[in-house]
């Protein structure tokens, strides 16, 4: 691959890392940060927003991003949200070291963010399929699938190093990576893109409905423990998301420029490979969630400990995934992958339920290692698999599409697991320790984790390998 090619590869993957490492980083520095702002001793709805609406502008704006990005150029919508991503990243710094700006700030701040975070994501696999040469397109799209996961697996342990120095560091840490993202895309992202000519109107309702049908279910599954799942507010939200879901169906099918291209659904292979990705970052997603809890608590890890035990789950991708896209590069075999993947991950998860307050070092990182190394076979495979069956000039739909499955998957994950955690631990009682407490609960939202790559394993053996023309 040529030079510019490999530059552009980078910088994509820079935009991707930075964007997902934010999803997770954050959570470690929470209880500092409600220190600094006032908030300790108070209730945490407040402090957890800093978390929420970074996924809720996240995810609700995707598949928006991503019909814009087709009209009027992937490239101007990745800048623009690494620009305001690495802004407001810099402001809510400047808000850490400023204390009396207030807690207020950074909420609105981080919805900013995610709103830069969510452009940059929205167009990131669309920019593989369109600007880098089709014959390495699998390596290409596995190094930026992989990036993402990998910046979501490093959140806690770079989030711990930074914390302990200051928690602002967590994101003054994106201006230098965000500047020289903008820098390589400004020199080197040389490109001719497919703009229509004739600028179609953009489906407001549809955006509209999506977002309330996307923004109701990610603060059910997020906030649903708090509020009731089944309280009156619950259930009013759970409706509300339910109806949106059903408008989004029925206006999309008679928008003159939809912003979900329903012909999609009605292909086979790329619906399942959507599953095939929920299912799988619900699995990955809810075990990032409660492994750091069984390091800490079970293990008696220190954060900067766990977080790199955690970094095995990545290696295990990045070693896995890059082989599987250059292997497919060549055999056009995205199926196999897919198929094993799933089986691996599910492996690794099922090794997870082993976990014991004995279980040695040697055995927790072997075991991260295989999940990951299955979860970077399949996601990549099943990326690279889909993007296989679309028409030309569908390729920024479809990277929203899947990005947003993605995203719906973490937050379903996050919430599925650990609501199975909290039904299954047990009361203490006199003479127990904390892992015998805990270690029902986790051995059970690791076996609903294996069943979750399970399923994607029996979709994965319903795909139907691309013959080429």
């Amino acid at each position: 691959m040529e030079r510019r090619y490999r530059i552009i590869l980078f910088a994509l993957i820079l935009g991707s890392f930075m964007t997902a490492l934010d999803a997770t980083i954050v959570a470690v520095a929470l209880p500092t940060i409600a220190h600094d702002m006032g908030e300790s001793g108070h209730d945490t709805s407040n402090i957890s927003w800093v978390l929420l609406i970074y996924t809720l502008m996240l995810c609700c704006f995707i598949l928006l991003w991503s019909k814009i990005g087709s009209n009027i150029g992937y490239k101007k919508v990745f800048i623009i949200g690494i620009t305001i991503f690495t802004i407001s990243s810099l402001a809510i710094g400047i808000c850490g070291l400023m204390p009396e700006l207030g807690l207020m700030s950074i909420i609105i701040l981080r919805g900013v963010q995610g709103l830069g975070a969510g452009m940059s994501m929205s167009m990131s696999l669309a920019m593989v399929s369109s600007y880098l040469p089709a014959e390495s397109r699998g390596s290409c799209i596995g190094a930026v699938t992989l990036s993402s996961s990998a910046g979501t697996a490093f959140g806690p342990a770079i989030g711990g190093i930074l914390t302990s120095i200051h928690w602002s560091y967590i994101f003054l840490i994106n201006v230098p990576i965000g500047l020289i993202c903008l820098f390589l895309c400004l020199r080197y992202m040389k490109v001719d893109e497919e703009i229509p000519a004739e600028k179609k109107r953009l489906d407001a309702l549809g955006a509209v409905l999506i977002f309330i049908t996307l923004f109701s279910m990610t603060y059910y599954l997020n906030e649903g423990r708090d509020i009731g799942w089944m309280s009156d507010i619950g259930i009013a939200i759970l409706a509300t998301m339910f109806v949106g879901a059903g408008l989004v169906a029925w206006w999309e099918q008679r928008a003159s420029d939809p912003l979900i291209s329903m012909s999609m659904f009605k292909n086979e292979n790329i619906l399942k490979s959507n599953l095939i990705n929920l299912l799988l970052f619900m699995a990955i997603s809810g075990c990032y969630l409660l492994l750091p809890y069984y390091l800490q608590y079970v293990q008696g890890m220190e954060t900067m400990e766990y977080g790199f035990i955690l970094i095995a789950n990545s290696v295990g991708m990045m070693v896995a995934g890059p082989i599987v896209g250059r292997i497919t590069d060549r055999t056009g075999d995205n199926r196999i992958f897919i198929i094993a993947g799933s089986l691996i991950a599910a492996i690794g998860f099922i090794l997870m339920t082993k976990f014991s307050e004995s279980t040695e070092l040697w055995y927790i990182i072997l075991t991260l290692f295989v999940m990951g190394a299955g979860m970077g076979m399949a996601l990549v495979a099943v990326t690279n698999h889909s993007f296989g069956f679309i028409k030309k000039g569908e390729d920024g739909l479809l990277s929203g599409l899947t990005n947003t499955f993605r995203q719906a998957g973490s937050s379903s994950g996050v919430a599925i697991l650990n609501a199975v955690f909290m039904a299954f631990i047990l009361t203490p009682a006199v003479g127990m320790t904390v892992g015998q407490v805990l270690m029902p609960g986790f051995k059970h939202a690791f076996f609903v984790a294996a069943l979750m790559s399970m399923i994607a394993f029996v979709l994965a053996m319903s795909l139907k390998q691309k013959v080429e023309e």
